[in-house]
């Protein structure tokens, strides 16, 4: 499945996940196999998804909006490095810190304080590194 396919296939496993689990059942209706099954679907470990499942909210907008912020283009970051932008989505997804991030990118000020709050702030420091110089 091409790299943007599976963007849309997280998306919609968050979204099968969050229409279906209680913040206070944990997946606890889903049987260890099931669990083990999305868990491999996703790119994720049972312990992972288990931790995600009932913080998932609309984490997948807060990383996309901080990836323009960085100055990195998210379908490009997905298309070169779909392995690490899952990995960034599950840091996103377990992150407490929503208020400030969504706070920070509602003021611009994102990009100059991620590193105070965001998980993936190194990532995309790294990320940057490897985009080419703009030719504009």
């Amino acid at each position: 499945m091409p790299a943007s396919g599976e963007a849309t296939l997280l998306s919609r496993v968050f979204d099968w996940v969050k229409a279906r689990v209680s913040p206070d059942s944990e997946l606890s209706a889903l049987s260890y196999q099931d669990l083990q099954f999305l868990a491999s679907d996703i790119g994720v470990s049972v312990a992972d998804l288990r931790a995600i499942g009932p913080m998932i909210t609309d984490h997948d907008e807060l990383l996309t909006q901080m990836i323009v912020a960085r100055g990195l283009e998210p379908d490009a970051v997905r298309r070169a490095f779909g392995g690490v932008m899952r990995d960034m989505e599950v840091t996103c997804a377990r992150c407490r810190h929503v208020g400030v991030c969504q706070r920070e990118l509602k003021h611009n000020t994102a990009a100059a304080h991620c590193h105070e709050f965001c998980g993936n702030a190194g990532v995309m420091d790294e990320l940057l590194e490897l985009k080419p110089p703009s030719t504009h």
